[in-house]
């Protein structure tokens, strides 16, 4: 990965949302959604955002795409920094990155034909208009599985899989270089949803496209991924090859996460499963030290105070735990 050129690069970003209380809506607290993300994106990777609901996977994902205000920290695509543009610079970089929304019902536009939904963007942005607006989309169509004869049904008419085909030709038909997936098979049937990774994957081949895909469900990203990044409480706690992080993660709260996912096999000893202890804490009042220490097996004095930083363990693996080489030297 490090040969090749990095187009998304996250430094320090941060999303506070504020609680306000009372007639006069005053500021009583925040909500840290993201608190101090540290990411680089490679061209052509798929990286994997996983973790728990209210981790803050899917706010990273629309920070990213400036659909949110940061608070603070930087996000720079393709070598621009997203939240310094100017509306019309924006616009431009926009033609570069789309995103894939989670519900395929609320996502398009009722009002709209299939046809109109999928034209909107190459309108907006006059790539093209008349008969080759038309010839285009049908193109588009086909690529995601749609028949032309499609083109000017509404939404209500197609099923939940054939909406989220329309989802994804909107987002490739201005050939972008990055798109973000959010949580876009988990509802979804799993027959659908190995229907969609599987376009997913061929339209990555077909346009050396990279993904940031965002999901919750450890078996989809383990399909879909190259990479993987573990969310924990608005910070990335773990950073590795796909296949690394599942086999040995070097956080404990990824080898809890992974621990947890169904195995379809009755021999397996369940045994050997790692029930976290105690609730998540709010993201509006964080623990001080290592935000993972109140349900963390592996606690010790020196977690109730000082912040682990996320530093490289062994070549392209990356932990924020105090204590992650000790994890590699037991699972080796």
């Amino acid at each position: 990965m490090e040969n090749k050129q990095i187009i998304v690069d996250i430094k320090g970003l941060r999303k506070y949302f504020p609680i306000k209380k009372g007639f006069f809506n005053k500021e009583i607290g925040q909500v840290r959604a993201l608190d101090g993300v540290d990411l680089k994106v490679y061209d052509g990777e798929t990286i994997g955002l996983v973790g728990e609901s209210g981790c803050g996977k899917s706010t990273l994902g629309r920070v990213m795409l400036r659909l949110l205000p940061a608070t603070s920290g930087t996000v720079d695509v393709l070598g621009k920094n997203v939240h310094s543009l100017n509306s019309k610079e924006m616009k431009e970089l926009r033609r570069h990155m789309q995103i894939v929304f989670q519900n395929p019902h609320a996502s398009l536009d009722p009002r709209m034909t299939v046809g109109q939904s999928i034209a909107e963007p190459l309108e907006v942005h006059k790539i093209c208009s008349g008969i080759a607006l038309r010839q285009k989309v049908v193109q588009l169509m086909d690529l995601v599985g749609l028949a032309s004869s499609m083109y000017d049904r509404y939404p209500h008419e197609f099923s939940g899989g054939q909406r989220q085909r329309v989802g994804i030709a909107r987002a490739i038909a201005l050939n972008p270089r990055i798109i973000i997936a959010d949580e876009p098979v988990s509802a979804l049937d799993v027959s659908v949803q190995a229907q969609i990774l599987n376009l997913f994957a061929d339209l990555k081949k077909e346009f050396n496209l990279t993904y940031i895909f965002i999901a919750h469900n450890l078996d989809v990203v383990r399909y879909i991924s190259d990479r993987i990044a573990v969310m924990y409480l608005g910070k990335i706690v773990e950073i590795g090859k796909c296949i690394d992080v599942y086999e040995n993660p070097l956080h404990p709260y990824s080898k809890a996460l992974i621990s947890a996912a169904p195995i379809p096999d009755p021999a397996f000893d369940r045994s050997k499963r790692i029930i976290l202890q105690g609730d998540l804490p709010s993201p509006s009042d964080p623990p001080p030290g290592c935000s993972f220490h109140t349900r963390c097996p592996m606690v010790e004095d020196k977690c109730r105070i000082e912040e682990p930083d996320l530093r490289e363990i062994v070549p392209g693996r990356f932990s924020a735990c105090h204590f992650a080489e000790s994890l590699l030297v037991k699972q080796n």
